[in-house]
């Protein structure tokens, strides 16, 4: 079985390099990164079947960095001799969000900034949050919303309103050019002199609309505590970003994987439905 010291004891030798482990870096529920030696940080699945979204990332890094968007520069990319994908990213100077009260107006509006840099950034077809967030609300993609309507008290019930503010745009077009980043929640925020200094964890980048973005910046923002208002910014630039149906569909689909990531794993479930129901909210406001 793979370990972090034996990945990097491969890519060493692959890479001719001498990495050695300094650390695991905190935040993220998912995947774990490492700080290694000589600036650089590690990140490895044991999952070969994410190799292919691995290497799409790597482009769209790429492209996003000539922008001027504030993710990390990907030194090498590949996989282990047992499949591992794995990528070497540049170590971002600056601290993890962690405590989100210091996410307030002036942050938010960089942020917002930020995701006005992913427009129109993927032109061509590809994996698509907008064709999954459309297909997991409206067509059961992936069994999703039926294995959370299958929960009990508050998240069935916010799910049921989430499928009746989305059901009239089942015949809507969502746009499909732009950046997604597919996890841009507060905690992958690195912030540096009260800027941000790093947008992390892209793995999972693919084509579809900027708003599935800023309406998770807006549910991170409420159920783990930014400054208030900050929530309201996040889902008015979503709307400006996509229009209201783009919101619902991107914001229902967001809700009913994190509510299954959280039920099957670690979390609060009470927080996550605090930020879905904040969401509905601000859309009915």
């Amino acid at each position: 079985m793979e370990t972090t010291e034996s990945v990097v004891a491969e890519l060493n030798v692959a890479l001719g390099t001498e990495y050695r482990v300094v650390r695991q870096l905190t935040g993220g529920f998912q995947s774990g990164a490492y700080e290694l030696t000589d600036g650089v940080v590690l990140k490895w699945s044991g999952d070969p079947d994410w190799a292919a979204r691995v290497r799409r990332a790597d482009e769209l890094v790429r492209r996003a960095r000539a922008v001027g968007y504030p993710t990390p520069a990907w030194l090498a990319v590949g996989t282990t001799a047992a499949g591992s994908p794995y990528q070497l990213q540049e170590f971002v100077s600056g601290t993890p969000v962690r405590d989100y009260s210091v996410v307030d107006e002036g942050l938010a509006r960089e942020l917002i900034a930020v995701c006005e840099l992913q427009r129109g950034l993927v032109p061509e077809p590809g994996i698509s949050w907008s064709a999954w967030s459309r297909g997991v609300v409206l067509e059961g993609w992936d069994g999703v919303w039926e294995r959370v309507s299958r929960y009990d008290g508050e998240t069935v019930e916010l799910l049921r309103r989430y499928e009746e503010v989305c059901r009239p745009y089942r015949d809507v077009d969502l746009p499909d050019d732009d950046l997604v980043h597919g996890d841009l929640n507060l905690g992958n925020v690195i912030v540096g002199d009260g800027r941000v200094a790093g947008i992390v964890d892209i793995e999972a980048a693919g084509a579809g609309s900027r708003a599935y973005d800023l309406v998770s910046l807006a549910a991170s923002a409420a159920r783990d505590g930014a400054a208030d208002g900050v929530d309201e910014l996040f889902v008015e630039a979503a709307l400006r970003a996509g229009g209201r149906a783009v919101v619902a569909l991107c914001a229902g689909a967001a809700y009913a994987s994190i509510a299954e990531f959280v039920h099957d794993r670690i979390g609060s479930p009470e927080l996550i439905e605090y930020g879905g129901r904040r969401v509905l909210e601000l859309l009915d406001a």
